[in-house]
């Protein structure tokens, strides 16, 4: 066979190494080309043919990565052996896969990723196709829950659903959150149409869960799941009952097939107690196929969720990933709610391709001030850009150099009694949480 065009090694004729792994990963993407399912069936039959590991597959807009949190957390709580697989990662590639809540080590890394990578070479030379970061990504993270025997694994969606490179799978249950307009020149320019996409993880006989949703999005999840004689339970507000908030989570009563009293959600904003609606309803999905679910782990494992750069507090820095519409205007409920009437400055950068004018304009209005940063990445905004578009909103914005520097204007600006909203792309989140000093592990 002829080398392989992503191998490394290294001194000594001891293979690769987990971070030469990672980075032939993110070698391809000049040269991934995605070919529907077929690039990542490829991968996935070469390293784990008999796929014995039970998947539950969530979908959605916003609020998918912090279901699949809560998720993990319950089933991990219930003595279930776990794997997670969510995108993109903060700070550190292994934060995409997880064992038992725990990133992946670089022993399994090197030990899936040196045969992902073989079936990789052998792809491009039998079809002179190129697998694409995540169509590997996925197949890493498969073959790492079967060789760490996993008992269950939760899957998210990387964008849009009927031709993700995860609906591969066939699933226990399917789980779709909040719907809202993004990634709008792949998934559709209104939300029925991205609802539809999303809705393509539905398979035939598999029961779906679904975020409360209006009336035109619900009933695509209807039709989806009618065509598809799926078993559908869509949720709706009305099941959530006493529902308080502060600052750090929210407690609220749910009545669904059980009554799920004063359940306590630690990951902060309104918006999470809908999220963990769909996850109650995820739960009594799985009960009724024999899962071992009691009430007391299942809230245990709500009350042990952590999902990072999510309405995430550090002193008095609140770091949140809102990177599109509908993330910012939760993220500015929250600051409504909860903030007035301290001083707020903004701490921002974003990737240019993800700016909305709305967007835009809640974070204008968010802070007193704001400070701009460009995030290290080669799709980002310039710092001097995106505090001109700010100003022109009325945002009092001004540039830094560094994020060093902002997060030290920033701080500057807020005083002693202000908060740091530092709000942005999720690259811009994950670099901060580093520059706080904020590990992954």
């Amino acid at each position: 066979m002829s080398p392989l065009p992503y191998a490394v090694v290294v001194e000594g004729g001891e293979g690769m190494t987990a971070q030469q792994v990672i980075d032939a990963i993110h070698g391809s993407y000049a040269l991934g080309s995605k070919r529907g399912l077929e690039n990542v069936m490829y991968l996935v039959d070469a390293l784990c043919p008999q796929r014995r590991v039970p998947v539950i597959h969530v979908a959605g807009t916003n609020g998918k990565g912090s279901t699949c949190a809560m998720l993990e957390s319950i089933l991990r709580h219930a003595g279930y052996r776990t794997g997670l697989y969510t995108s993109p990662f903060l700070q550190a590639y292994q934060e995409r896969i997880r064992i038992n809540g725990i990133p992946l080590s670089d022993d399994v890394m090197v030990r899936c990723g040196e045969p992902l990578l073989e079936a990789s070479a052998r792809l491009t030379k039998e079809t002179g196709s190129h697998a694409t970061p995540f169509e590997l990504g996925t197949a890493l993270a498969f073959a790492a829950f079967e060789s760490e025997q996993v008992d269950i694994a939760i899957v998210e969606v990387g964008m849009g659903g009927r031709l993700d490179p995860t609906n591969f799978v066939q699933p226990l249950v399917c789980a779709i959150g909040a719907i809202g307009l993004d990634h709008m020149a792949y998934l559709g320019t209104t939300l029925a149409e991205v609802a539809a996409e999303k809705a393509g993880i539905i398979k035939t006989g598999v029961p779906v869960v679904c975020h409360p949703a209006d009336d035109g999005v619900a009933a695509v999840f209807r039709r989806a799941a009618e065509e598809k004689h799926a078993p559908l339970r869509q949720m709706h507000t009305g099941m959530i009952h006493s529902a308080k908030s502060d600052l750090y989570g929210s407690t609220a009563t749910y009545e669904l097939d059980q009554s799920w009293r004063d359940m306590r959600i630690p990951l902060p904003g309104e918006h999470q107690l809908t999220n963990a609606l769909t996850v109650l309803g995820v739960v009594e999905a799985l009960q009724a196929q024999g899962f071992h679910l009691p009430q007391d782990a299942v809230r245990r494992g709500m009350e042990a969720a952590v999902w990072p750069a999510r309405l995430e507090w550090c002193g008095r820095v609140l770091i949140d990933g809102a990177h599109n519409p509908q993330g910012v205007e939760a993220l500015n409920r929250y600051v409504s709610r909860h903030l007035q009437p301290r001083r707020r400055v903004l701490l921002t950068g974003v990737l240019a391709d993800k700016v909305q004018p709305e967007m835009l304009t809640m974070l204008a209005e968010m802070a007193d001030a704001a400070v701009t940063v460009t995030p290290d990445n080669p799709r980002a905004m310039e710092a001097q850009e995106l505090a001109g578009r700010l100003n022109e909103l009325g945002g009092n914005a001004q540039a830094a150099s560094s994020l060093s520097e902002g997060l030290h204007m920033a701080r500057r600006l807020a005083g002693d009694d202000g908060v740091v909203i530092a709000a942005g792309s999720l690259y811009f989140a994950g670099s901060l949480r580093t520059e706080l000093g904020l590990t992954w592990r």
